[in-house]
């Protein structure tokens, strides 16, 4: 029971964020090995009414678990338009939940939202996070290709873990492949040894490959040797905490913990 209120205390935590505008996202930079930014993703905050700033990682599981991720992932895009509308140099990668390009309501939404800003399109990734066993999907093979029609580039997250299998890689055309953190961030034999082989198989298909995690020049070093062409994590490139677009203003942020009006979600 108390797993539960929890969980539905979450959810309506997260409803009421998007709703209120409280959602916003902070950038880390996808690096080459000599240091050029490729693009930015965008990581999810959200931050409270007593300012207290929440990152993705605490509660999408749980927006997955309810069908709401949908949602929350048009929302991220539409802020990534907005900070791209404003930067017009900027690249920007945004993950999209399996859930979005499976369900075809859920598609049609995505794919609105991306035809009517096409003009932003060569600057925006569209990074697949698998929740669910893409390779079985139909349509979310035709989604992608109709993304990369209007000029999109898609990348497979998380390769090598969950469902971001050599099944999904083969089964959906991507630009772009990142391998999960896991694979760079165990002991350096293990690294070297796993890296190889994984960057390997998906520079068959795709000519950029991303390893995830590096936190150590180590870690660099083996994703280097294994045949990355880029890298992310903190080593290069720490987001912030507080979002740097969308949420709230920090003075307005500021005004609404004064307020106390809004009550706190996670006790």
């Amino acid at each position: 029971m108390e797993h539960l209120r929890k969980f539905n205390q979450i959810v309506g935590a997260v409803t009421e964020a998007l709703r209120e505008g409280r959602i916003g996202f902070s950038l880390q930079h996808v690096n080459s090995d000599a240091g050029d930014v490729l693009y930015s993703e965008c990581l999810g905050r959200l931050v409270e009414p007593d300012g207290t700033v929440r990152t993705t990682g605490e509660f999408i599981a749980f927006l997955e678990a309810t069908g709401r991720v949908a949602a929350f992932d048009r929302h991220m895009i539409g802020l990534a338009f907005e900070w791209l509308d404003s930067h017009p140099t900027g690249v920007l990668g945004c993950n999209v939940s399996a859930a979005n390009i499976s369900d075809e309501r859920h598609w049609a939404a995505l794919h609105d939202l991306l035809f009517r800003n096409r003009k932003m399109a060569s600057r925006l990734v569209l990074e697949i996070t698998e929740s669910l066993p893409i390779a079985t999907l139909p349509s979310a093979a035709e989604f992608l290709r109709s993304a990369r029609a209007l000029g999109y580039k898609v990348a497979l997250d998380d390769f090598g873990t969950g469902y971001a299998t050599p099944e999904a890689l083969l089964s959906i055309p991507v630009d772009m492949v990142k391998v999960d953190a896991f694979f760079v961030q165990q002991g350096r034999d293990q690294a070297g040894r796993f890296l190889y082989h994984i960057v390997g198989l998906a520079s068959c298909v795709a000519p950029i490959v991303i390893v995830e995690g590096v936190e150590t020049y180590a870690q660099l070093e083996a994703a280097k040797a294994a045949g990355a062409t880029h890298v992310q994590g903190f080593l290069l490139s720490e987001p912030t905490l507080f979002p740097v677009h969308g949420g709230l203003a920090k003075s307005s942020a500021k005004a609404i913990m004064r307020s106390g009006q809004l009550p706190q979600f996670w006790n």
